[in-house]
């Protein structure tokens, strides 16, 4: 797994290219807004680029602002995105905005990377 970007303490964003099923699963434990998006950005792209679906991990994210959402909801033009773990100021972020419909949700990364497989299997 790579960690990538510089953060504050707390915070930090690790991106790790899956083989089976093929997904990037973005690991996210801390903040993350305006001032630390970029590693975000820079690991969904590389997510749209390649055409692989995305497993966000989202249990470890204490707070995610409108720059999160911007960033998840324009790698949905390319590939699907999955949350896992959301909770707290996301889960409302997500409800208040209504685009809780937009990505395939999961309780957690386990759930996350079955369901990543059964719609490589089976298509969506």
């Amino acid at each position: 797994m790579e960690t990538i970007g510089d953060f504050p303490a707390g915070t930090s964003i690790t991106a790790e290219l899956r083989r089976a099923p093929a997904v990037w699963l973005v690991r996210i434990v801390g903040d993350v807004d305006i001032d630390c998006i970029e590693p975000l950005r820079t690991a969904l792209s590389e997510a749209t680029r390649t055409r692989t679906a995305v497993l966000l991990d989202c249990s470890g994210t204490t707070f995610a602002d409108s720059s999160f959402l911007n960033a998840a909801l324009q790698a949905i033009r390319f590939v699907p995105v999955h949350l896992a773990g959301v909770s707290g100021m996301l889960a409302s972020l997500l409800k208040v905005t209504g685009t809780e419909e937009a990505f395939h949700l999961h309780p957690d990364v386990a759930t996350g990377l079955r369901e990543c497989a059964r719609r490589e299997e089976n298509g969506p």
